[in-house]
Formats: C-alpha cells, sequence, structure tokens
C-alpha cells in the first residue's frame, strides 16, 4: 500500500510540473512581443494625417520693399517659402509650412546696403505678423520682356510663393485600393513643388497670374499600372490663358504639349513622367531595390507654367487639398486620392466595409474618402525631399518616430522624416 501511494505521489508531482512547463511554455505575458506594423496603429478619430498648414500672417514696411520669408534662421534658398512686395498698408499673407514650424526668418536688404534677418513666431493657429520699421531699401521693378522664359522675370518683378518650399516636396501611395497593401509606401512616389508667381497685392490680397508645377517620379515599387494626374480645384479649365511644357529631363519621348482632361477643373495628365523607364538591368521595380538604384540626376522631372486669365487669391490655390494630385489606374479606372478629396470619375465603393462611410449632407462635402474604417490612408504627403522605403521594409522601423505621430492625432513627432534618426539601411535618398 505504502509502494502504491509512492507511486501516485510521483505521478502527480511528474503530472504537476509538466502542467507547469507547458503553462509558462504558452503564458503571453512571457511571449516575445507582435512587432507593431503600420496598419496596427491605434489611429485617433480625429486624425486628418497632415504635414503642412497655410500660414495667415500680416506684413506691412515703412516703405514699399521686397521681403523673404525662410523655415531656417540661415535663411537657406532651399527652405524659401516666399519673396514677395511688401508696402505701407497691412496685407494678408498665406504661407505653406509645415506643421512642426513655429518660427518664421524673414530677410531683406536696408538702405546701408546691409541685410537684415528677423525671426517671427507662428501661432498655433498659424497666424503671425511682420512690421518693417527700418530704413529699408525701396523695392524697384522692371518689365517683363523674354515671353514665356519668365521665371526669373516673374520673380523680380512681382516675387513667388512656394509651396511646399523651394525645393521638392514628396507623395508616397499605397496602390492596393481599397485594401490595405503592404504599408511601406513605395508603391508609387513622386516628388513635387508649386510656385506662385508674378505675385502682385489687390485689396491687400496676394494675388498670382502664373503657375508653375514640377513633378518628379523617385520610386514605383507597386504590381498595378498607375499613372500620375494633377487635378486644380479652384481653378476652372476656362480660367487658362496658356498652358505649356516649361521644363523636361529624362523623359523619352519628350512632350511638346500638355495633356488636359475635360473637366470643369483644370485636370492635368502627367502619365508621360513614367513612360519608358530606364530601369537597371535585373531590377523588378525603379528604384526601389539597394542593388538596382536609379541616380537622382537620371530621374524623369517635367515642369509646366500655367498662365491664369485673372489672378487669383493666393490663400484660395496654396492648400494641399486644392493640389489634388492623384493617381488613376490604367486597367479599370480605380482613383487614389490623398485622405478626403473625392474621385473625379471612379465610382468610389461606398458599401466597402472596411473603408470609413461617406455621409451626404445636403451641400456639405464629406471628408471620409480614402480612409480605412482603422482610419488609415493611401496617399502621405510630406512637405521635403524625403527618402522612400526600399522593397519589404516596415516603415516603423525606417522612421522611428512616425507611429508616434501617427498615434497622438499630429502632436507628437511631427518632424519624423527630418530629424535624424532614420534608419538609413531601410530608405532610398534621392
Amino acid at each position: 500500500m505504502k509502494r502504491k501511494n509512492i507511486l501516485f505521489t510521483s505521478c502527480l508531482l511528474g503530472a504537476l510540473a509538466f502542467s507547469s512547463c507547458e503553462k509558462n511554455l504558452y503564458d503571453e505575458s512571457k511571449q516575445p512581443e507582435k512587432e507593431i506594423q503600420v496598419k496596427d496603429l491605434d489611429i485617433p478619430a480625429d486624425f486628418e494625417w497632415k504635414l503642412t498648414q497655410v500660414a495667415g500672417g500680416t506684413v506691412t514696411a515703412t516703405i514699399p520693399t521686397m521681403v523673404s520669408f525662410f523655415l531656417d534662421e540661415a535663411c537657406s534658398n532651399e527652405e524659401k517659402v516666399a519673396t514677395i512686395p511688401v508696402d505701407t498698408e497691412i496685407s494678408s499673407l498665406p504661407l505653406s509650412i509645415p506643421t512642426c514650424v513655429n518660427t518664421l526668418y524673414a530677410q531683406y536688404e536696408t538702405n546701408a546696403n546691409g541685410t537684415r534677418k528677423v525671426s517671427i513666431p507662428v501661432n498655433a493657429d498659424g497666424s503671425f505678423s511682420l512690421n518693417i520699421t527700418d530704413d529699408v531699401k525701396a523695392n524697384t521693378t522692371r518689365a517683363i520682356t523674354r515671353g514665356h522664359d519668365i521665371e526669373d522675370d516673374i520673380a523680380h518683378k512681382g516675387g513667388v510663393i512656394y509651396h511646399p518650399k523651394d525645393s521638392w516636396g514628396t507623395i508616397m501611395f499605397e496602390d492596393q485600393f481599397p485594401s490595405l497593401g503592404d504599408y511601406d509606401f513605395n508603391d508609387f512616389v513622386v516628388n513635387y513643388k508649386v510656385q506662385f508667381q508674378g505675385i502682385k497685392k489687390i485689396d491687400h490680397e496676394y494675388t498670382a497670374q502664373f503657375i508653375q508645377i514640377g513633378l518628379r517620379l523617385k520610386a514605383i515599387g507597386g504590381i498595378f499600372p498607375y499613372s500620375p494626374y494633377l487635378r486644380l480645384k479652384e481653378i476652372n479649365s476656362d480660367e487658362v490663358e496658356n498652358i505649356e511644357v516649361y521644363e523636361t529631363k529624362n523623359m523619352n519621348p519628350i512632350p511638346d504639349k500638355v495633356a488636359l482632361i475635360p473637366d470643369k477643373h483644370l485636370i492635368i495628365d502627367y502619365s508621360p513622367l513614367i513612360k519608358n523607364l530606364a530601369k537597371p538591368a535585373g531590377s523588378q521595380y525603379y528604384n526601389t531595390e539597394k542593388n538596382a538604384l536609379v541616380t537622382t540626376n537620371d530621374l524623369p522631372e517635367i515642369h509646366i507654367l500655367i498662365e491664369l486669365k485673372k489672378r487669383k487669391e493666393v490663400k484660395e490655390i496654396l492648400e494641399d487639398d486644392e493640389l489634388d494630385l492623384y493617381l488613376k489606374r490604367n486597367d479599370n479606372g480605380i482613383e487614389i486620392h490623398m485622405n478626403g478629396i473625392e474621385p473625379i470619375i471612379y465610382q468610389y465603393p461606398f458599401n466597402n466595409k472596411n473603408l470609413l462611410p461617406i455621409y451626404t449632407n445636403g451641400d456639405e462635402e464629406d471628408d471620409n474618402y480614402y480612409f480605412s474604417a482603422e482610419r488609415l490612408i493611401w496617399g502621405l504627403r510630406v512637405p521635403g525631399n524625403a527618402a522612400h522605403a526600399i522593397e519589404k521594409a516596415d516603415f516603423l522601423k525606417a522612421y522611428k518616430g512616425f507611429a508616434k505621430w501617427a498615434q497622438s492625432s499630429g502632436k507628437n513627432e511631427q518632424n519624423w522624416y527630418n530629424q535624424g534618426n532614420a534608419d538609413k539601411s531601410l530608405l532610398i535618398y534621392n
């Protein structure tokens, strides 16, 4: 009897030991944490994914003069956001600036042949004010003389307002809408820059007569055949006096004219930008594989100059949403726009449960277009020349501040794309 008890006790202890090992083996608290991907982020319901804002300021000077505005204290050319005439009347000046910027810098010439720099605080609502009381150098102008070879003359005569600045911004697309995709944001990547030229004040508001738009293809890492288009939502086709190709690089064939899409708004067909791409030998995609990179000097680039019949207030056409750069799939017409922008011809999948519902409320514009049910997006606009991810890269590892920015509704890590802690082994810089 005693022997049976010993055997029973041994078996019981063995079973308990096995049970204990089994519990430890499957204990979640002791397992490695699951790696979080972009599609796993907890996005706040009010997050709009905006990295730029239109700052509305007031400017005035003791005598008419020219003033340049910059994003950096060094007042470097690539960080310039405007060079505009300022006079004795207080005027409203709209400027495109990153959401992380809380100080602007103004620079102007003085009568002593010197240059003065001034820092300008930007308030939380995007407002700022500049009142120049120095002995500034008076503004002088000359006539435009060279037809449409006019960029330098226009800048000299009336000034320029830049978007996002006097250098490239970047737009990154996911191409599997309405599916979520892998979120490496390299399926279609383009640089963009906009110049509102021939600036003139009318009734204390800055207006432009010329718009120069540049696009540069950076990468195509997607599997579907998309082409880029640009809709200027605040400009109708009948408001345009002339539109022409101003400059191209690395395009084959070189377009000699601009193709417009019939629509109330001005829509420009940028598909020649992606034709006959010179891919490196052995590459599957365009400029997304580390062993098949395209040099910056070889990227396709096109600039278009638009002349308006009548001037437009810059603040009406400066917003990101008014410059609707989008993709259209060549085989089935699917359009991918930035979040909050309605498609043009494409029949949006309103009943797709994986997307936020679209409501109609009279004439009120709905802003739920191109949001997933988890409030993810398919297009990301960055106000700088951001590096794009290599194939199959984890975007959250490549840009370490991105998750904090998105999950804080844009309050934290606002400069995640340019803060110096990116994993360069996962990114391609052009």
